[in-house]
Formats: structure tokens, C-alpha cells, sequence
């Protein structure tokens, strides 16, 4: 049975293939950014269970699989939904800070993510 945190590690990971992804292609540069803020902020041990390795594992599985990125979002914002405990504000504002620098690695925000960021925002901080 997996963890409660295995799952929201698992979910993150969307958003962020969501946000990689919206251009329908992933780059190293994105890659690297990832890792960079997967190491900053979401690299954590609970339970044995390493979310590095989560993180990772589940963007290896949807870039495997190709699953679209409004369906990865789809994913994220369900679970978000359903989950809002897990996300105080402070979650939400790394989650942000997350998206918009991966958005920005390559050059700058091109316009299907600047359409996602605004729909990950509006998710987020919508109250």
C-alpha cells in the first residue's frame, strides 16, 4: 500500500511533465531544471520511501507511455481537488515557483505554457 505522500509526489510529477510537456516536447534544459527544483524543494525521505525517486520514477513512466499534457494536468487537478489538505499556501507558491522555472529553461514562456501556467494558477490560488 503506498503513502499518502507517495501519492502527492506521484501528482506533482504530473504537473510538472504537464508543464514540460505543453509544448509537446521535452528538452534537457527542462530536465535539468526539474532537477534542480526537485533537490530545492521537493526531495524529501518519509517512511523509507524517497520522493527523488518517486518524482523521477513517474516522469519516466509518462514520458514512456506519452501521455498528453492537458491529460497529466487532468491527473494533478483531480487530485488536487480532492486532496487540498496537502497543499497550504506555502505548497502552492513552491508548486508555482516550480512550474513557471521550468517553463522559463529554455528561452522564455511560449504561449501553450503561458495558457497552462494560467490554468495551474488559477488552480492553485483560486480562493
Amino acid at each position: 500500500m503506498q503513502s499518502a505522500k507517495t501519492d502527492f509526489h506521484k501528482h506533482i510529477a504530473h504537473l510538472f511533465y504537464a508543464i514540460t510537456m505543453a509544448d509537446k516536447k521535452i528538452v534537457a534544459d527542462e530536465k535539468r531544471k526539474i532537477v534542480a527544483y526537485v533537490e530545492k524543494y521537493w526531495s524529501t525521505t518519509i517512511d523509507g520511501e524517497n520522493s527523488t525517486e518517486i518524482i523521477y520514477e513517474t516522469l519516466r513512466g509518462l514520458i514512456k507511455i506519452k501521455l498528453g499534457s492537458d491529460r497529466a494536468f487532468e491527473v494533478f487537478k483531480l487530485y488536487f481537488e480532492n486532496n487540498i489538505e496537502e497543499f497550504p499556501e506555502e505548497v502552492r507558491k513552491r508548486l508555482m515557483e516550480t512550474v513557471d522555472g521550468i517553463a522559463l529553461s529554455v528561452s522564455k514562456r511560449n504561449k501553450s505554457e503561458l495558457i497552462l501556467l494560467t490554468k495551474i494558477h488559477r488552480l492553485l490560488f483560486k480562493n
